[in-house]
């Protein structure tokens, strides 16, 4: 049973957390039109994108290290009031160049703010509720990727640059709370004191998390494909409007939040980690091959539904995995978790838009690919890791 203490700090991280994926969702309606009114074409946007994957990819494990050594609350104070800051700014850009600026710092800034959440949910949950904790943050984050969207294109109708003032001023509010209402989760006993510096990704592959880190590569390569060549994908196939496209991807918010809510911490109780991001590696893979199949809007609500549940039940099994099994403090391993994530979201995107280019169905193909070399990898990973664990015990 989770105690008191653990549940009242698993709700204010979740709102935390929801807060920070609606402010952050608000703008993704509205940031293509608004990079294009200041002259931005379909590729400087997709550099737009790129630049800000790319400084989480660099300074999440960082953050990650860094919060080891000086607590939780720091950080994640400082990734809230960074994302809040670089938001506002970006409402006031006149410019092309201080766009990608200022998204160069937001990427900075907001890649403090999950992995940091995630190396709290280890400080104060038991192992027992490790991986049901895990899943909730994933869906608090859910949540807010689903409601922030509409609400940023209501408040586009008072101007482009009116979501980013609003998600600026709601994440400064977010930053307030996490100030004055949560506890810091790591105490100075249990701090771990390392010189400051950014802790190489390579560090993180001579560990025993290693093959997690690549498989996290590997999936989330393939996931950023998708998102970044559905529309295209759909658009050029079918004729699909923002409209429709807008409906699958509420479909994927909601049976994300669902599984990651409701399934995926039983599943790891009963499965285990290794397993249970098996099966969502597994259905992800699925929807690739099904995705080149879309045929009407229904259609890809359900293949769109068949992704977001792999989705929600790889992830918090993979953080769950990785914060069981951290080496060399929370903070750090999530952080380089956090760094292999980035990698794959800042070369998919790329990866996807170059196959599209090459042939309509050759960006899930690739997508496919990828994620059966993830699947294989962590099946014959977990399969020797098994097969050692048993070894030692009986030696």
């Amino acid at each position: 049973m989770e105690s008191r203490s653990e549940k009242s700090e698993l709700i204010v991280l979740f709102v935390c957390i929801f807060l920070v994926g609606m402010g952050f969702s608000i703008i993704m309606p509205v940031l293509p039109y608004y990079a294009e009114s200041l002259g931005a074409n379909a590729f400087q946007l997709g550099l737009l994108i790129t630049v800000y994957a790319v400084c989480q990819f660099i300074f999440a494990p960082i953050w990650g290290t860094y919060s080891d050594r000086v607590g939780r609350k720091p950080v994640l104070l400082a990734g809230i009031f960074g994302f809040a800051l670089t938001f506002i700014l970006f409402a006031f850009a006149n410019q092309l160049w201080q766009l990608y600026l200022i998204r160069m710092a937001g990427g900075i800034m907001s890649c403090a703010t999950m992995p940091t959440a995630m190396a709290y949910v280890g400080d104060t949950t038991s192992l027992e509720n490790r991986g049901k904790s895990m899943g909730l943050i994933g869906a608090a984050m859910g949540i807010g990727m689903i409601i922030g969207p509409a609400i940023g294109g209501l408040l586009s109708e008072i101007s482009l640059s009116f979501p980013f003032l609003f998600a600026g001023i709601l994440a400064l509010f977010n930053s307030l709370g996490v100030l004055l209402v949560l506890k810091e989760s790591l105490p100075e006993e249990r701090r771990v004191y390392r010189k400051f510096q950014r802790v190489s990704l390579l560090q993180g592959l001579k560990t025993p998390l290693a093959l997690i880190f690549v498989v996290m590569l590997l999936v989330s390569t393939g996931e950023s494909i998708h998102h970044g060549t559905f529309a295209l994908f759909t658009g050029a196939k079918l004729g699909f409007t923002a409209r429709s496209i807008g409906w699958s991807f509420t479909a994927a918010g909601l049976v994300s939040t669902l599984v990651q809510g409701l399934l995926v911490g039983r599943l790891i109780n009963r499965l285990g980690e290794e397993r249970t991001a098996i099966t969502g590696i597994f259905l992800m893979g699925l929807s690739f091959v099904l995705f080149i199949f879309t045929f009407d809007v229904p259609s890809s609500i359900v293949f769109m539904s068949v992704f977001a549940a792999g989705i929600g039940l790889m992830r918090p099994s993979i953080s769950s995995a990785v914060s069981k099994r951290a080496i060399g403090g929370q903070g750090f391993s999530m952080g380089v978790l956090q760094g292999y994530d980035s990698l794959g979201r800042a070369i998919g995107p790329a990866l996807g838009g170059m196959m599209l280019d090459l042939g309509l169905n050759l960006g899930y193909i690739t997508a496919t690919v990828i994620t059966t070399v993830a699947l294989v990898t962590m099946v014959v990973g977990s399969r020797a890791e098994a097969r050692l664990a048993r070894e030692e015990s009986s030696a």
